[in-house]
């Protein structure tokens, strides 16, 4: 749900200069008198104005008459006539210093921030007194965004003079954009007792509450500017979204009707009073009003992305989709229309692409507790309850007072979905301690039978004996036709014998493929990153190749996901134990990699790689891996998809001068008998892919079980297809070397 942002109004940019009736010139004349008072009635002036203008007259002024007539344009919203009059008055006098300070708010006006800015610095350098002039300037960089270069310039004005009201309202506003609202606070009071009858003050003072969540200040404030100005339409809308807020959703719709009673144009107040609509649960009037903001302003976005919720809670996920859609669209960078997306996405169980929208929801704004509650949800429904804890904790811990209206609920949702994973997971433990109590009931009358069995024992001992005098009879007998079988099976293993010494003989010219023998391997694929993003394609990549290795023969396939180091070491060496018989040793990894110093590290999920010097502590080298395959006999063989772009290389603080950090992977040189498979080759990095796997792993698995596709020839394959698939921007690469003979995984007559 997104709201209208709550009342903010600068005030007092810069006041409109014209010149004087002797600037112009003497005696005067009615248009001279009229052009000279061109802000009084614009359209009479600009008339006279441009009477004087006309060749022939002379005894003019022409640089005061081209600011005269300036003015009174920027007056009736003409501002590009009114920055061509006002540069005609510097063109004829360079030093025309209302010109410049005109020309500055015309600037302004028109979005030229820049050119505003330039305009007053010529102007400061020459009246430096001047507190409106410091105070244009501040407005200026307030609403190009540059707040804290804006307070100094507040400031300053403020320092002139100390009752300069609109100085002290702008620089609340900065205050109030930077997250200082204590300082807004102050800065709103004094305005206020500066100009106690300007509505402004109250209604910015009122934004501040409403930042604060305290609803009830914020209404009174709106009270004292509508008793004030009751003709503005935005103060009631804002009361209203303050009443809902504090659950009064009646005397918010009535102050939603009045807004819109008082101009039929408000496109605020009808996405606003949608809103309370939504929360009486009456969604077909929410769905009228923000069709009706869209009418009347077809790049509204905020009245998109709340018509995208309406129809998630309608259950029409694909209009719903469509409308937030079109939200970013309009705003890419809108966090709730972000949020939204993610929720009904989740809805639709499309949980991958929702987390990818709560992600960048936080990129944005990290402080935003709905995208916490919602991912949390998602990874709730992937199974993931360590990192759906972990997010509803975090929406817990953040403020509420950011978009209340939001952040409550989700705050309330997530405190419920803690609730009950906490139940599922004492459930759980009653669960095992029963099966446990189980396991002791079983345990006693095990042994209640055991007891049993050893009496039958010796009550069976005495048969028995009577049985073994019988048995060395037939053991006798059979002895002898074991003997005569023994020799039957020698003669024909001297004759099988003598078969296969031919045939080798008959090969012994011919090249022949390296048996398979007894092959094992190793798959990691680290997905779950703690401190970074996820790799959506890691854990998906390395079940698929697992499953591949079983189907082309290999005996022993350990397959290990999202491995901190610890575990990662671990699973190391119980691979080594599995090499130490093995003809062929493979590991498959799929993950994060990086290069330090010339140095290939593979990164555990739990890596935090603040600087360098870390990484010899949190992650694990190439080398150490190639290490784990050294035991195998005939092939050792390493596979890593690990050369995507690291989220680590950017935020790591370098320590040492000389220590590189590189992009990808870094070259290496093998032993002979193993090859290294890189899935871009040093100094590339990888594509994570936008299927269900990388480029490089889909190519693999297109072509491992092909039969008599000799090794060499197959990562050959895989390159030309990866180049193929990626536009040429990702290039597989083999380092190492193999003896001569021929290597399959499959094999068929």
């Amino acid at each position: 749900m997104v709201h209208t942002p709550f009342f903010r109004v600068a005030t007092l940019l810069l006041a409109l200069v014209c010149g004087t009736a002797p600037s112009l010139a003497a005696p005067a004349t009615d248009d001279f008198a009229v052009c000279n008072r061109s802000l009084d009635n614009p359209d009479e002036g600009i008339k006279a104005c441009t009477r004087l203008l006309e060749p022939g007259r002379t005894g003019v002024n022409l640089p005061a008459v081209y600011n005269n007539r300036g003015t009174a344009w920027i007056s009736k919203g003409l501002l590009n006539n009114a920055i061509e009059d006002f540069t005609a008055a510097i063109q004829r006098d360079p030093n025309h210093l209302d010109a410049y300070r005109n020309r500055g708010l015309a600037w302004h006006r028109s979005g030229k921030f820049d050119l505003a800015i330039a305009d007053f610095n010529y102007a400061i350098e020459r009246s430096p007194s001047s507190a409106p002039l410091y105070n244009a300037r501040g407005s200026a960089l307030l609403s190009k965004g540059e707040f804290n270069r804006a307070i100094v310039d507040f400031d300053k004005a403020i320092a002139i003079d100390g009752r300069y009201a609109a100085a002290f309202n702008n620089r609340g506003l900065a205050f109030q954009s930077t997250r200082q609202l204590d300082r807004a606070l102050a800065d709103f009071n004094r305005f206020i007792s500066l100009l106690p009858r300007d509505a402004t003050g109250h209604n910015n003072r009122a934004s501040v509450w409403m930042e604060k969540a305290d609803f009830a200040a914020a209404i009174k404030d709106y009270d004292e500017a509508i008793r004030l100005q009751p003709a503005n339409w935005r103060a009631y809308s804002s009361r209203g979204e303050a009443r809902r807020l504090l659950g009064d959703l009646n005397r918010a719709l009535a102050d939603h009707n009045e807004a819109i009673k008082r101009d039929r144009n408000a496109v605020d107040a009808y996405n606003n009073r949608a809103i309370v609509w939504r929360d009486k649960r009456e969604l077909d009037r929410a769905m009228a009003d923000y069709d009706e903001a869209i009418l009347l302003n077809p790049s509204y976005d905020r009245a998109y992305a709340n018509r995208g919720e309406i129809w998630r809670l309608k259950g029409n996920l694909d209009r719903s989709l469509a409308d937030l859609d079109k939200a970013l669209e309009l705003n890419p960078n809108s966090v709730v229309a972000l949020i939204l997306r993610g929720d009904s996405r989740r809805q639709r169980g499309d949980l991958e692409r929702a987390i990818a929208d709560y992600n960048e929801a936080i990129r944005i704004l990290p402080d935003a507790v709905a995208a916490f509650a919602g991912r949390g949800r998602a990874y709730e429904a992937m199974g993931n309850e360590i990192s759906a804890r972990a997010d509803y904790q975090k929406a817990l811990n953040l403020s509420a007072d950011v978009d209340a209206s939001l952040a409550r609920p989700a705050q309330q949702l997530a405190r419920q979905q803690l609730a009950a994973l906490e139940a599922r997971e004492k459930e759980r433990t009653q669960v095992e301690a029963t099966r446990r109590q189980q396991e002791v009931e079983e345990a006693r009358n095990e042994d209640a039978r055991r007891q049993a069995a050893a009496e039958q024992a010796r009550r069976l001992a005495a048969a028995e004996e009577a049985l073994r005098l019988a048995a060395a009879e037939n053991t006798r007998i059979l002895a002898a036709a074991e003997e005569r079988r023994r020799q039957t099976e020698a003669e024909e293993a001297r004759r099988k014998t003598a078969a296969v010494k031919a045939e080798e003989f008959a090969l012994t010219s011919v090249p022949r493929a390296v048996p398979y023998g007894h092959r094992v391997a190793l798959v990691i694929g680290n997905r779950s990153y703690r401190n970074a993003a996820p790799l959506p394609n890691a854990a998906a990549d390395a079940e698929a190749v697992a499953d591949a290795l079983r189907q082309t023969g290999f005996q022993v396939v350990m397959i290990e996901r999202d491995l901190s180091r610890e575990n990662m070491i671990r699973a190391l060496r119980r691979f080594e134990e599995e090499v130490r018989l093995a003809d062929w040793a493979v590991i498959y990894y799929a993950g994060h990699g990086i290069e330090v110093g010339g140095v290939n590290y593979l990164i555990p999920i739990d890596s935090r790689l603040a600087s360098d010097r870390d990484i010899e502590d949190e992650a694990v080298s190439l080398a150490r891996v190639m290490a784990a395959t050294d035991g195998a006999k005939k092939l050792r063989l390493i596979m890593l998809d690990a050369c995507r772009d690291n989220p680590f290389v950017t935020t790591m603080k370098r320590t040492y001068a000389s220590r590189s950090v590189g992009r990808g992977l870094a070259r290496i040189e093998p032993d002979t008998g193993s090859l290294v498979v890189y899935a871009a080759r040093d100094g590339q990095t990888a594509l994570d892919g936008v299927g269900a796997h990388s480029p490089f792993t889909a190519s693999l698995l297109r072509n491992i079980a092909k039969p008599n596709l000799e090794i060499g020839k197959l990562f050959r394959l895989i390159r030309d297809d990866v180049l193929t698939q990626t536009n040429r921007r990702q290039e597989p690469f083999v380092y190492g070397s193999l003896p001569g003979d021929d290597f399959y995984f499959v094999t068929q007559p």
